[in-house]
């Protein structure tokens, strides 16, 4: 169970944890009340639509910010869909572990590849600790945030994309997905908990160029995310 501070916990734990708000909690009330009534109220389960998207991030993220936990935390699956007696044996044999494609992979270790080869992103991934979790209260709710990567004053967010990441292009996935909400949060968030300003670095990976995009959130951006995450808290 998540506490109020710093929690040291896996993702599991911090995604299953109730008792405080995420940036994807204030995002979807936003977004689709009934949604969220139905997920956070009801508890019913929803459907992953997007799972092989969201799986592939989750693996991108794994290989470059914990690679010492990624063999014990995925499986990778060699044969070409996810389906038939071959895969279903096999999700069967890595109980409790993510299972995506060797095309994934493969796809995921060369953009890893290509971020280490990227003189400003790879050096963002330095002196500091991945998937850091802290939990305070904002504007008399509680909220927990898990920072892909944090350090001294600097909090980064590492991005999958099939969009253009030049940034014009990455102003415009920001708004669309509501990342200006989730930057503003964890800075609040962290700034509160450290007493210390914060700044919020988005590392954009393209999946299909290759193309690196790295962007620090404008005071502009932050205070428009402030707005939105103020409203979903106000109901």
């Amino acid at each position: 169970m998540l506490k109020l501070g710093v929690n040291y916990c896996d993702n599991e734990s911090y995604h299953s944890d109730r008792k405080f708000k995420s940036s994807s909690t204030l995002k979807l009330f936003l977004k689709d009340p009934r949604e969220y009534y139905k997920r956070y109220v009801k508890g019913e389960p929803r459907e992953d639509t997007y799972k092989s998207a969201y799986d592939f991030g989750s693996y991108m993220h794994s290989i470059i910010l914990e690679p010492d936990k990624t063999d014990s935390e995925f499986a990778v699956f060699e044969g070409a869909t996810r389906r038939g007696k071959a895969y279903e044996e096999f999700k069967s044999n890595h109980e409790g572990k993510t299972i995506i494609t060797a095309s994934q992979a493969q796809q995921a270790l060369d953009l890893m590849h290509l971020f280490n080869e990227d003189v400003d992103a790879a050096g963002l991934i330095q002196s500091g600790l991945a998937e850091h979790t802290v939990c305070v209260e904002l504007d008399g709710m509680p909220i927990k945030v898990r920072a892909d990567y944090v350090k001294e004053g600097e909090i980064v967010d590492l991005k999958t994309t099939s969009d253009p990441v030049d940034r014009f292009s990455a102003a415009k996935t920001i708004i669309r997905f509501d990342y200006d909400l989730s930057a503003a949060l964890y800075v609040d968030a962290f700034t509160k908990y450290t007493g210390k300003p914060h700044d919020f670095i988005f590392a954009f990976l393209n999946k299909q160029s290759g193309e690196i995009g790295v962007l620090k959130a404008s005071e502009a951006l932050l205070e428009n995310g402030r707005k939105k995450y103020r409203a979903a808290i106000k109901g």
